[in-house]
């Protein structure tokens, strides 16, 4: 192998880490993704309190979202963030006495989901504020991928 080619591998290496020091993880540009999921969570949780003694059969709350993002809410404040643990702590008890009750074969219908209703209603309007306030919207605009977000690693 000849200096040259030595040389431009060596500087395609050193462009591709600049790259992935710069990009940094997350940060400001994925905040409104963040709280869009977060508040996907909450939707959903607040539909399945409505339908949840209408059914044959329980389903445990979602938390997915909440468990994948509650590391990356530092940007909220802190009343949100509070809330935000307390009623996730609060759905993933509630998940708990589903899945007990399932095993048990016992009826779904002593467990109290209404305990949730205003925790989540807090959260939902924390969380659509703050999309308000940053974005004017509640909505975030889908993402599509491109060949360089991929190389790049944006997803």
């Amino acid at each position: 192998m000849d200096s040259g080619a030595l040389i431009l591998i060596l500087t395609l290496g050193l462009v591709l880490l600049l790259f992935s020091f710069l990009r940094g993880r997350g940060g400001v540009r994925h905040r409104p993704e963040v709280v869009q999921s977060l508040l996907y969570d909450v939707r959903l949780n607040q539909a399945l309190i409505e339908t949840f003694y209408q059914r044959e059969k329980p389903r445990r709350f979602e938390r997915t979202n909440w468990e994948m993002n509650k590391s990356k809410i530092g940007f909220l404040g802190e009343s949100l963030k509070e809330t935000l643990t307390m009623t996730f702590a609060a759905v993933e008890d509630l998940n708990r006495e589903i899945k007990y009750i399932k095993r048990s074969k016992l009826s779904h219908m002593d467990i109290n989901v209404t305990k949730l209703k205003e925790p989540l209603a807090k959260c939902r309007q924390g969380l659509e504020d703050w999309m308000m306030d940053n974005l004017g919207t509640t909505e975030v605009a889908p993402r599509y991928p491109s060949l360089m977000g991929f190389l790049f690693g944006e997803r």
